[in-house]
């Protein structure tokens, strides 16, 4: 018995009258905002991006300010815990004393550095609040530069330790009235522990938050714009780094605040912290050399009558350091600019935002779908099958070609 099979047709309908492919025309467009700037910028500008909005400098403000306070706070606390439990002092006696100029103890300077190097995560949060990684606060190229700021500290050594001899020598100090005593130790420790950390902070604070939030707050797009903003940054941070300090002596007003401009200086010029950092920690670090081995309970005394004349030394070399370091800054071609960010690639969904209205719900509003292409040719249509037959044993029995 044969069974004819229907002769195959085509796998697809017949194609119908062909369309130009047509894309669906959705109101949509794809929307970046890049988080650094679209033009070269110098470090001071770099929270000046397309994302920046009025309200970020404000906000960034005040979370920084109120972390800053809090974690003093906590800092001071701690160490009048220390010192009254230690018996040092009382806690009636402790703050009058420390308003009167003394009563300074190791446990306060430890833990003054220690609150002074929370700055650092503090400013990176504001830097978040900007959308930008935690790198572009320590330089324009989005990491710190460890090489540059070995080199800095090596160049900065030798000149602080000149002056900071000539200075005890000048003021007619000398080494008089040194010797080893029972916070030695302790002070050695907290010096080489937590002194750079609390520098660092200085830093981060000062000159990679409140002067970028405040140069932020000008357009980058030309060269003047640039130069009045790091102006004025720079001089609304160096004034908050003096009152920080709580002097009351101009003298020493006058010299934290160039200071300040200084450290500003050398962030405009190389680009980021690591120099203005590692000037910082040299300066501090030469100016305790000889705080183990005497009374540190006057140190904080910042009082009319304090300062002197002679801090114009110290200015002066601030100076010639700065010079140097941006000179060599300048001989070896160092990244002082971020670039654009480059634009991000194309993903298989790309963030978009409504631009018009919704598509029309009529399907005679559609494009046409593309045609199918018609399907080639079967070897076998038109072919009729060849029946099998059976022999006796029950297998298929195929016939032998002709």
């Amino acid at each position: 018995m044969s069974t004819a099979r229907p002769p195959m047709g085509p796998a697809y309908p017949p194609a119908g009258p062909a369309h130009p492919p047509t894309a669906p025309a959705y109101p949509f467009q794809q929307s970046h905002e890049s988080a650094l700037p679209v033009l070269p910028t110098r470090y001071h500008g770099l929270w000046h991006s397309p994302r920046w909005r009025v309200w970020r400098p404000v906000v960034g403000a005040l979370v920084g300010g109120v972390l800053w306070f809090a974690a003093s706070t906590v800092a001071f606390v701690v160490a009048m815990v220390i010192d009254v439990a230690s018996g040092r002092s009382t806690a009636e006696e402790y703050y009058p004393s420390l308003a009167g100029g003394g009563g300074f103890t190791p446990a306060l300077f430890i833990a003054n550095n220690v609150g002074l190097a929370c700055s650092i995560p503090i400013v990176w949060l504001v830097a978040r609040l900007h959308g930008q990684p935690i790198g572009f606060v320590h330089s324009v190229i989005g990491r710190f530069r460890w090489r540059w700021f070995g080199w800095c500290l090596a160049v900065l050594l030798p000149i602080w330790i000149v002056f900071t001899v000539a200075d005890a020598f000048l003021e007619g100090g000398g080494l008089d009235g040194l010797a080893v005593n029972g916070d030695t130790v302790v002070l050695i420790l907290g010096i080489l522990l937590t002194t750079p950390l609390q520098c660092a902070g200085e830093e981060w604070f000062f000159r990679g938050g409140i002067n970028r939030l405040v140069a932020g707050c000008f357009p980058q797009r030309t060269k003047t714009l640039g130069i009045v903003s790091a102006l004025v940054g720079g001089a609304v941070s160096s004034f908050c780094f003096m009152l920080a300090h709580m002097a009351q002596d101009p003298w020493l007003n006058i010299g934290y605040f160039c200071f300040g401009a200084a450290a500003c200086l050398l962030c405009y010029c190389t680009g980021g912290l690591e120099a203005s950092t590692a000037m910082h920690i040299i300066n501090n670090m030469t100016a305790m050399a000889l705080m183990p081995f005497s009374d540190i309970s006057h140190m904080m005394d910042r009082s009319e009558g304090t300062g002197s004349p002679w801090s114009l030394l110290q200015l002066a070399v601030i100076a010639i350091a700065a010079a140097l370091i941006c000179r060599r800054a300048r001989a070896r071609g160092l990244d002082v600019v971020s670039g654009p960010e480059p634009a991000p690639a194309p993903g298989p969904w790309p963030q978009a935002v409504m631009t018009g209205a919704w598509p029309s719900s009529d399907p005679a509003s559609f494009p046409p779908p593309a045609a199918y292409p018609p399907p080639a040719p079967s070897p076998l249509q038109g072919v009729p099958p060849v029946p099998p037959t059976v022999d006796g044993a029950g297998a298929p029995q195929v016939e032998p070609p002709r």
